[in-house]
């Protein structure tokens, strides 16, 4: 393993940049970075394989923080323990300068129109953003007819009957462990 350790220590430096470029977008929600991280991981970089992609984003849906836990996942299977720790810091790093800056000039920028009027053409870029990474992952994961009618069901318990999310990860669970019997 430490062998490993030192074959990734030249991998660091990129992870780094990747994941202070995906930390600058990652306003609004953790889900609007799906889209920049698997286009930077798995297509351009092929650091991941779309499986991986996926089984990362799985797992940190069962966690608090799922992109960091995703940035987490993904600097361990490029560059081990040491990769893991660039990833979670560089992910976490523009956001976290951007609201010591924020909170010391909230004040004087709440007051401003063109502040809000940046942060509300931002609410239809998020939208996009998620519709994209929601696309992402469906084309990857909806193989078959009840994939489809998980998708549906969930969509429909979401958007018409607020269920709570919660509900839906336990049930998808519950139905995966039932189809794995039969």
């Amino acid at each position: 393993m430490k062998a490993l350790s030192w074959l990734a220590l030249p991998l660091l430096p990129a992870l780094a940049w990747v994941f202070l470029k995906i930390g600058l977008v990652f306003f609004g929600g953790g889900f609007v970075a799906i889209p920049l991280t698997h286009r930077e991981l798995v297509q351009n970089l092929h650091w991941l394989t779309e499986a991986q992609f996926v089984d990362g984003l799985a797992i940190s849906q069962l966690t608090p923080g799922p992109v960091a836990v995703l940035a987490t996942f993904a600097g361990y299977v490029v560059a081990g323990v040491p990769g893991a720790l660039v990833a979670t810091a560089a992910i976490f790093l523009p956001g976290s300068v951007l609201m010591i800056f924020l909170s010391r000039s909230y004040e004087l920028l709440r007051k401003r129109d063109l502040a809000r009027q940046i942060l509300n053409t931002l609410i239809p870029v998020i939208a996009g953003l998620l519709v994209a990474a929601s696309l992402q992952i469906a084309r990857t994961t909806v193989a078959g007819w009840v994939d489809v009618a998980v998708l549906l069901v969930s969509l429909v318990a979401l958007t018409k009957f607020k269920v709570n999310p919660a509900f839906l990860v336990i049930g998808g669970a519950l139905l995966a462990l039932a189809r794995s019997r039969i």
